[in-house]
């Protein structure tokens, strides 16, 4: 059975036969994938993953970019983008794959966050074994996000008392009152400012930490980019003790399980 924590770290250092190089100008580019191109005996519910060279456009994370297919049938999927890792995961919505099948994983008109598109369609083809691990994700506690958070809410920047630009990270009372579904402040557009606007392009309209039916978008909240420093949405001050990747990973993760809160 595959580790429950093979995460997207894998993808940094995973092989496949794809261009790794970025040209000035050029659209993103697929580094790395799960599974390999040419692979065979593969796991019927994956992982399947994309892994690219910078960071991706979050509104592109669709079944229409991105898809699992065998002739002219698909695979009815979910598409979530992973930011800190810059990966496409691709996940099964009908049960697993069919047994002894040749299949094709195909990613398309994937734009980065200058919205400039990929230069032409990637095409992963494997073939699928007999088994189906019980599918497996990782989710992060509350608890486990709290030191990182509570590095952003020191004196004079995002603690309980004056925080900066409203957002106080200090607590989870403060984080359920002023980042979930609250739109960043330099974030805002248009007339609905307040709202969280899904149709904006790049990062416009994000939610701080975006919840949607309980399900966190980990690509779609702007403290992801903040704290990435991409996208234009560094901080103003850089942080002292600025977090680790793991440590993105789990706030990722933990955004993911729809940030939950005590």
């Amino acid at each position: 059975m595959r580790p429950a924590a093979l995460a997207l770290v894998a993808l940094a250092t995973a092989a496949c036969d794809l261009p790794s190089s970025r040209e000035l100008g050029t659209g993103p580019v697929v580094v790395a994938s799960e599974p390999a191109d040419g692979a065979t005996g593969v796991d019927r519910n994956g992982p399947f993953r994309f892994g690219f060279d910078r960071p991706i456009f979050p509104r592109d994370a669709h079944r229409g970019r991105v898809r699992i297919q065998s002739g002219a049938r698909g695979a009815f999927v979910s598409v979530w983008l992973e930011p800190v890792a810059r990966a496409l995961s691709i996940e099964l919505e009908d049960g697993p794959l069919a047994p002894d099948v040749r299949y094709r994983m195909i990613a398309e008109g994937i734009h980065d966050l200058s919205l400039v598109p990929m230069a032409e369609p990637v095409e992963i083809v494997f073939g699928t074994g007999p088994d189906a691990s019980p599918p497996s994700a990782r989710t992060e506690t509350f608890e486990a996000v709290a030191p990182t958070l509570a590095r952003c809410a020191s004196a004079g920047c995002h603690g309980a008392e004056a925080p900066a630009l409203g957002l106080d990270l200090s607590s989870a009372e403060g984080i359920r009152a002023t980042a979930i579904g609250v739109v960043a402040e330099r974030s805002r557009v248009g007339t609905q400012a307040d709202r969280p606007w899904h149709g904006a392009p790049t990062l416009a309209g994000l939610a701080r930490i975006d919840v949607v039916g309980g399900v966190g978008r980990p690509a779609q909240s702007f403290l992801m980019y903040t704290l990435l420093e991409e996208g234009g949405a560094g901080h103003y001050e850089p942080l002292a003790d600025a977090p680790s990747r793991e440590e993105l990973l789990r706030l990722s993760y933990w955004i993911r399980a729809g940030a939950p809160t005590p």
